[in-house]
């Protein structure tokens, strides 16, 4: 070939190679308009992912943490936060040439909550739906049944009677699988996709549902088991056995407890029992009932049937604390002691370490000798003693004592489950005094007082904060100057709740007109043996339970407790506390949300006589204003009626 011919060939082929280049460096940009905007192919859709966070009885969530997550990496995830309504929203863009399908993960998390997870498959098209998670309060306290316990319990029990059912053969293989990953293999979230595929087929399958909801309820979902608890609640009918009626009354049982309605978890706790008497599992679970319940007696008689019958060890720990709260500390103590063993109780978690050690308190209170208290003490010698009992009409007798104490119960308990988020000015006068009642030392502190309404199983319970101006919390320069700050006052009247009454001797007094009012004065000592309440006294040696007597001013229109005074039972010579005298004036507050007038402490005067030293705190309390937790509104305002002077009293009783 000659040469020239190469060069041409040569040429040939550079040319047909860079002309498809030329060509494409002509063709528009994206977005272009014009004879080539048909290239622009790439379509992007928009996913609205938004949704709603609540509690177990449909009251939003603020603040709860959610995480997107749509499983194509890092770029797709996102957090967000619920708003006051509990609602989130976000939007994706996203291409729906790569993306065919959206299924969205969330993780949902929020302090004093169990942890909540759903997954939502919204499939090929191109719309969404509110997304609804429901999430269950976190108490920490260890009486709790978790969601681990209910599927331990049930879990085995369902896998067994869907080996042995015959209407299941052809999803036998689906059903093992299921099981194996849920019970054996830990892993609830692909058990839930393989149950979903049974019960698409049956439906009607109750023991089916119910094992898919125990495997939702595993995996975080609990919106989801409440959706499959619910449907087998519907879909049961004649073919259902009396076992599996007792198995979705227990599980609609213990999610009544978990919402706090323990009335209704009661009923169905009952018609289970009713439908499998010696169910070990649904004894507990009515004897744990009966705890939240305050009904000891009835509690400590079923859990002593649970334990029986093969129930978990941890029910004795919940016997001892009914035994102890009935007023028996030698029984609570035997049953404690079969838990324990021999081990010492340091080796065992805080919940063990403080049942053993009230029991030990308890068995020393009732080893001590009798004392002297105010219900039998002669109304002469009272009144000598306590000045503000002059001019008391003695009462002939205690006819009308169970009707007061009953309504003045019924207000007391009223107060504790209907009370409000409040905050407070406290002004506090901390003295220590010399040996002929003179001030050695002085310190004066002020505080925003505020009181929270705890979410306890009982409906009682206070947490008590001081704060700074700016709200976040403060401590007392008290200790650093040798004096001793005292609190807890809001609470004082519970000895007076139904709960706690049997753990008291009550005597009424007489009829007296204390600040205007015509009140009923009433006198209570607690019972060492059968006192359902105390106060911790802590040294650095020792910590005792203090008991307490007193006298209460009950107002005779309105059953609201005026005035109350507490002195302790007995001295404590061990730790040297000689005296602890408290005296609080209640007044009545209004605020504008609430129909009627609250009773709150107004002016405290406590004096405590303690190893060798006597101090008297002064605290008076004022422009008390509801507090709203999650500060979405201003507090609101209010005054409390001026107080009306009485005498003050000069000490131990």
């Amino acid at each position: 070939m000659r040469p020239g011919r190469i060069q041409t060939l040569i040429l040939s082929v550079v040319l047909s190679g860079l002309f498809p280049v030329l060509l494409w460096s002509q063709l528009p940009v994206a977005g272009a308009h014009g004879p080539w905007r048909f290239f622009n192919t790439i379509k992007n859709n928009i996913w609205h992912i938004f949704g709603t966070v609540t509690d177990f009885k449909g009251e939003p969530i603020r603040g709860a943490k959610v995480h997107i997550d749509l499983g194509y990496g890092m770029k797709y995830l996102r957090d967000l936060k619920t708003d006051s309504q509990g609602q989130f929203r976000t939007q994706y863009e996203l291409n729906s040439d790569t993306i065919k399908t959206l299924v969205v993960n969330l993780s949902v998390t929020r302090k004093g909550y169990h942890s909540a997870r759903e997954v939502v498959d919204f499939g090929k098209g191109d719309k969404t739906w509110e997304i609804k998670i429901t999430m269950r309060g976190d108490t920490g306290d260890p009486e709790d049944l978790s969601e681990e316990s209910l599927l331990k319990a049930l879990g085995p029990k369902l896998r067994a009677s869907l080996d042995g059912d015959t209407t299941v053969v052809s999803e036998r293989k689906d059903l093992a699988r299921a099981a194996q990953e849920l019970l054996d293999g830990q892993n609830p979230a692909k058990a839930v996709e393989t149950l979903e595929r049974v019960v698409k087929k049956r439906p009607d399958c109750l023991d089916c549902r119910m094992l898919l909801g125990l495997a939702r309820l595993d995996a975080g979902s609990l919106e989801g088991a409440l959706h499959e608890f619910s449907e087998a609640a519907k879909s049961e009918d004649a073919k259902g056995t009396n076992l599996q009626r007792a198995r979705l009354n227990l599980i609609s049982g213990v999610l009544e407890d978990w919402k706090g309605e323990y009335n209704k978890a009661a009923g169905l706790l009952m018609q289970a029992k009713d439908q499998a008497p010696d169910d070990p599992f649904i004894l507990q679970e009515i004897g744990r009932t009966l705890v939240f319940q305050m009904n000891w007696e009835a509690a400590e008689q079923y859990l002593d049937k649970a334990i029986r019958a093969g129930a978990s060890k941890e029910m004795m720990l919940l016997r001892t604390r009914a035994l102890l709260e009935e007023g028996d500390p030698r029984a609570a103590a035997a049953q404690l002691k079969d838990y324990m063993g021999d081990r010492p109780a340091k080796d065992f978690p805080l919940q063990v370490r403080s049942l053993h050690t009230q029991i030990l308190a308890r068995l020393k209170q009732e080893s001590s000798t009798q004392v002297s208290s105010v219900v039998n003490q002669p109304v002469d010698t009272m009144v000598a003693a306590i000045p503000e009992l002059q001019g008391i009409e003695p009462a002939a007798n205690q006819d009308e004592l169970a009707m007061i104490l009953a309504r003045t119960g019924e207000d007391v308990q009223a107060f504790f489950q209907n009370f409000p988020n409040t905050v407070s000015e406290e002004q506090v006068r901390e003295e220590r005094l010399g040996k002929n009642g003179e001030t050695k030392d002085s310190l004066d502190e002020k505080f925003q007082y505020l009181l929270l309404a705890q979410p306890e199983k009982w409906g009682i319970g206070l947490e008590e904060i001081r704060a700074d101006e700016y709200g976040g919390r403060t401590a007392s320069k008290s200790l650093k100057a040798g004096l001793m700050l005292t609190s807890g006052f809001a609470t004082a009247s519970l000895l007076f709740h139904p709960s706690y009454q049997s753990g008291a001797t009550f005597r009424l007094l007489g009829k007296q007109v204390l600040a205007g009012h015509q009140c009923y004065g009433v006198a209570f000592a607690q019972n060492p043996a059968k006192a359902k309440m105390g106060e911790r006294f802590d040294t650095n040696k020792e910590t005792v339970v203090v008991l307490f007597q007193g006298l209460a001013w009950i107002d005779a229109a309105t059953y609201k407790i005026v005035r109350l005074r507490s002195d302790l039972l007995a001295p404590h010579p061990t730790i040297r506390l000689e005296r602890q005298t408290t005296e609080i004036t209640y007044l009545p507050v209004q605020f504008k949300q609430i129909a009627t007038a609250m009773w709150l402490p107004s002016e405290v005067a406590v004096t405590v006589g303690w190893s060798g030293k006597t101090f008297r705190n002064s605290h008076s309390y004022s422009r008390f204003r509801l507090f709203n937790i999650e500060m979405k509104d201003k507090p609101h305002e209010v005054e409390p009626t001026p107080p009306v002077e009485t005498p003050a009293g000069p000490g131990g009783l």
